[in-house]
């Protein structure tokens, strides 16, 4: 557990806490990714499997940066069984694995703003609805 040098107190505690879960809130290049990534590693170091911990970004940019920094201090197999990404990409992936438990097909669509305005558009149309009279934003 080398890594741990590289830390300072506050992010030693963060990466040592087992119990629960940890939320780390920092401005930018304070070190939130290293902390999250050791904190893995010292995770798999102390036995927790890999699918059992789940590592969250907001945007695509982290995420892809998180998993290479992981794949480069957690050994083999294990990087790739750690429930990884933004909010959205994990649980969509999470609503594919069990969408027929919960009566949906595994290939849904999840439609963005949008999206949504454009579908609504095409079906006011096709339904002979006049979207200068009716403002397809007012659709719910």
């Amino acid at each position: 557990m080398s890594f741990l040098s590289e830390l300072n107190s506050v992010q030693k505690e963060a990466v040592k806490t087992l119990e629960g879960p940890v939320m780390i809130v920092a401005g930018a290049g304070s070190g939130k990714t290293r902390v999250l990534t050791y904190r893995i590693a010292y995770l798999l170091q102390c036995g927790v499997p890999a699918g059992n911990i789940l590592a969250l970004t907001f945007t695509n940019k982290a995420a892809r940066e998180m998993r290479e920094r992981i794949e480069t201090v957690v050994p083999g197999e294990a990087a790739r069984r750690i429930w990884m990404g933004t909010f959205h990409s994990t649980f969509a992936r999470l609503l594919r694995r069990d969408a027929e438990r919960i009566g949906f097909h595994r290939s849904f669509s999840i439609y963005d703003t949008d999206d949504s305005q454009s579908a609504i558009k095409a079906i006011m149309g096709d339904m002979g609805i006049n979207t200068q009279q009716v403002s397809p934003s007012a659709v719910r």
